[in-house]
């Protein structure tokens, strides 16, 4: 983050950033629509870390360890990702039963 502060009830929260919280009552759909867009972009994408980069292009990203014990770590550094289009890729549609 950019040195911004984020407070709730005039006490600053150490890690604004963590999404749906326990009496969230749109959590499910939330998660729902997260895990239909991975879907969406998975299955009409191919992706791969960027090889065009000043780094070495042979390791994997690092991860900052500070974050250890929540859902995602993120990267120590920006990480480049290539991604192209899938040829005959189909648009997914969601069936109900």
């Amino acid at each position: 983050m950019s040195g911004a502060q984020f407070f709730k009830s005039g006490q600053q929260l150490r890690h604004p950033v963590m999404s749906f919280g326990s009496l969230c009552p749109g959590k499910r759909y939330a998660l729902l629509q997260l895990k239909w867009f991975l879907l969406t972009v998975l299955s009409r994408y191919q992706l791969r870390y960027s090889t065009n980069t000043d780094s070495s292009s042979s390791s994997l990203p690092q991860y900052d360890a500070r974050y250890h014990g929540h859902e995602v770590l993120p990267p120590a550094a920006d990480v480049d990702i290539e991604f192209r289009r899938l040829p005959n890729s189909r648009r997914l549609q969601l069936v109900a039963d």
